[in-house]
């Protein structure tokens, strides 16, 4: 699929390839193309494209061309929820920063609406400017969240380039080696994109990313300095970016001195110690402690105290007693932006969200697999019997509900 210029302006061409030498082209309107994105159906293909094979027509593209209402049809793509086509356009060199919507909506503006989360990263990962601002001043982080679309609030809150990461695996002239060594960049960067701050779920992040724990002492000294450099950028200083760096480095720096205190133990078994200390709760009340002191001291300790976020977040947690986690809703909150509502579908174990599987049992717990069940059965095994009872009497009355309810039809 391509744009053409020339006599055939706004206009595409849809190409196919039956092997290396033939090649079909459809030439149809982009407004006949924009309506197409309206079916709820595959209707192309491009898993058998080959674009090397065609550089005489990628010669004549014109991709960003824009509709009557200042449009490309990347933002026509993003805004339909169409990732397949999105990645080709932006394969065929289509600008992610592109268009002149009448009303300054950008391309990922548009992916935001639709919400889809892959769109999104697509866009970011091309260099879309999360910052735009449409014509009454609202980014696409704050048009997601006032059409509820809060996943990918976070999504766009947490995004981070590859390359702030890279930039530690160069090795000084004054130097020996790297602060980090290049194979562990990527592993690295898909832990700090991590939306789920609960500890448990980054601990589990790092076992499935052996290039992270075998490199704990130097990720810890790298989080610190990434924290710090969001704090040096002047006016495009981040406080979100560097107190999330800070809570990561924290986080590893507590595995760090339990590898030093413990060097006969694995680093495996000492995060899985960990993991279940977050989970223990108190006997009182069922309160997670240990997390809620973790969380707590985490936001204590972030050395830049002159900054907003620190003393909101500071006021806000000398107003709560231990009562709930919510020292960890709160720094959730500060640095994935605020919910309107909790959906309640979480993993009881490590609080991912929208996970589909349950207690087999009671049917009242969720969990994302086997794993996360299995380190939270100390715990919910004390009330997984009580839990089934209910269900059952709940089930039990809906049914009787329903029994007693009377076709209309039948009563006359």
């Amino acid at each position: 699929m391509i744009e053409l210029g020339g006599q055939h302006s706004k206009c595409i061409g849809i190409f196919s390839i039956g092997n290396e030498n033939s090649i079909t082209i459809i030439i149809i309107s982009l407004k006949t193309f924009v309506s197409l994105l309206n079916e709820q159906k595959t209707i192309f293909r491009f898993t058998n494209v080959r674009l090397f094979s065609i550089p005489l027509v990628l010669s004549e593209v014109g991709i960003d061309s824009e509709d009557e209402h200042g449009m490309t049809l990347l933002q026509h793509a993003a805004f339909k929820g169409k990732k397949d086509t999105c990645q080709l356009l932006l394969d065929l060199g289509a600008d992610p920063n592109g268009g002149h919507h009448e009303h300054q909506y950008s391309t990922i503006h548009f992916a935001a609406l639709s919400g889809n989360l892959d769109i999104c990263q697509q866009l970011l990962q091309h260099g879309s400017k999360p910052d735009a601002i449409n014509s009454v001043g609202r980014t696409a982080a704050q048009m997601a969240a006032f059409v509820g679309n809060h996943t990918v609030v976070s999504v766009i809150n947490n995004f981070i380039p590859r390359a702030d990461i890279e930039l530690y695996t160069a090795t000084p002239n004054d130097q020996n080696e790297s602060k980090l060594p290049p194979a562990a960049a990527p592993a690295l960067h898909k832990f700090v994109m991590q939306v789920n701050l609960h500890p448990v779920h980054l601990l589990l992040t790092i076992q499935k990313l052996p290039l992270i724990y075998e490199n704990l002492a130097k990720v810890k000294n790298v989080l610190e300095l990434l924290s710090e450099n969001q704090m040096k950028r002047g006016r495009e200083a981040n406080e979100i970016l560097s107190l999330k760096y800070h809570y990561l480095r924290f986080l590893v720096e507590r595995i760090v001195k339990e590898q030093q205190q413990h060097p006969d133990k694995s680093v495996v078994e000492l995060m899985n110690q960990y993991i279940k200390a977050f989970l223990k709760q108190r006997p009182s009340d069922e309160f997670p402690e240990f997390l809620d002191n973790f969380v707590r001291e985490s936001i204590r300790t972030f050395p830049f105290k002159e900054t907003t976020i620190f003393r909101q977040l500071l006021v806000n947690l000398s107003k709560t007693k231990q009562d709930s986690p919510l020292a960890l809703n709160l720094i959730t909150s500060c640095i994935n932006g605020q919910r309107g509502f909790q959906d309640d579908d979480s993993c009881a174990t490590c609080g991912q969200e929208k996970v589909a599987s349950k207690c087999s049992v009671c049917k009242s717990v969720q969990y994302c697999n086997r794993d996360c069940q299995k380190l939270h059965w100390s715990i919910h095994k004390k009330e997984c019997d009580k839990l089934a009872k209910q269900f059952k009497n709940l089930e039990i009355k809906s049914q009787d509900s329903e029994n007693r309810s009377v076709d209309p039809e039948a009563s006359k």
